[in-house]
């Protein structure tokens, strides 16, 4: 029995180890920099005669070849990010966004002789039009109350569904 004792306190020693060592990548809770949050990297090029296509807000042949091999959206125009020297913005049409207007989607930034292209988490989106376009006032009732209303729905109609039935099934009958 002692060496039972033994080998469940090492285990737990282990798991504890390794929840700490994974924990120790996990972004700050609310971190807008942290890059699951804000974008993913989707794949690179080298920069050539690329970056002064895209400061003139044209989408360079390279990128357009590289997304359509991919099957991603592609994109209409390009723009400088504000505040950033080597960055781009990168919008696609609304036809491919279903939304009302053009939409950010990618975010191209130069490091050395490459570009980097990422695409927008669509968290950044609910941050950044949110509020202007649901009139909710914070990120999670603009989520599920709007953005997600319909899927809110069906999940509370098969939460109610699950305790009104375990209500039945539980329910004690009187004798008579």
């Amino acid at each position: 029995m002692k060496g039972h004792k033994a080998i469940t306190l090492i285990l737990m020693i282990l798991l504890c180890g390794v929840l700490v060592y994974v924990a120790e990548d996990i972004p700050d809770f609310g971190d807008p920099k942290a890059p699951a949050i804000k974008y993913v990297k989707l794949f690179h090029l080298e920069a050539g005669a690329s970056e002064n296509a895209l400061n003139q807000g044209r989408i360079p042949e390279t990128i357009s070849i590289a997304l359509k091999e991919r099957k991603f959206p592609l994109p209409s125009r390009a723009e400088k990010t504000p505040g950033a020297e080597n960055d781009w913005d990168v919008f696609i049409p609304k036809e491919e966004a279903y939304y009302p207007k053009e939409e950010k989607f990618y975010r191209i930034k130069k490091e050395g002789e490459r570009l980097h292209l990422y695409r927008y988490a669509f968290v950044v989106r609910w941050i950044e039009k949110g509020f202007k376009e649901t009139g909710a006032p914070n990120m999670v009732t603009h989520g599920l109350a709007d953005y997600r209303g319909y899927d809110t729905l069906g999940e509370t109609v098969v939460i109610f569904t699950a305790g009104v039935s375990v209500i039945l099934l539980l329910r004690r009958r009187s004798r008579l």
